[in-house]
């Protein structure tokens, strides 16, 4: 939980002039918020009865490791949001996302984490 806490406080701290660094430090946070979220995953499905439906212990889990998701995501939203604030100081265009809006850039995110984790739960089974 630190390292995210110093990874979180060194991140917001980067300037416009350090962007590859940020880049870098970017993707090592969104590695150890996905490995934590992971984590979280699969120990809660370990502690799902083994009567209950394929269905409930997946809600179970989900549900139980909302939190993670979420610091993922939010993650990935403010690198995006950093990402077209550069693009708009440099003169670009923002990133066109598929769908054209926040929304959907976010329901894409969320496929990204939860397609990959339904999955990998049906592969328990």
């Amino acid at each position: 939980m630190a390292q995210l806490l110093a990874l979180s406080v060194i991140g917001g701290s980067l300037g416009a002039a350090a962007a590859g660094t940020r880049q870098f430090g970017f993707f090592e946070e969104a590695r150890i918020l996905e490995e934590a979220w992971h984590g979280c995953v699969r120990e809660a499905y370990a502690r799902q009865p083994a009567g209950q439906s394929r269905a409930g212990a997946q809600r179970n889990v989900l549900d139980e490791c909302r939190e993670h998701e979420d610091r993922l995501v939010a993650a990935t939203m403010r690198e995006q949001a950093r990402e077209d604030e550069a693009a708009r100081r440099a003169g670009r265009a923002p990133t066109v996302r598929a769908g054209g809006g926040t929304w959907a850039w976010a329901a894409s995110v969320a496929a990204y984490v939860v397609d990959p984790v339904t999955s990998w739960l049906q592969g328990w089974r």
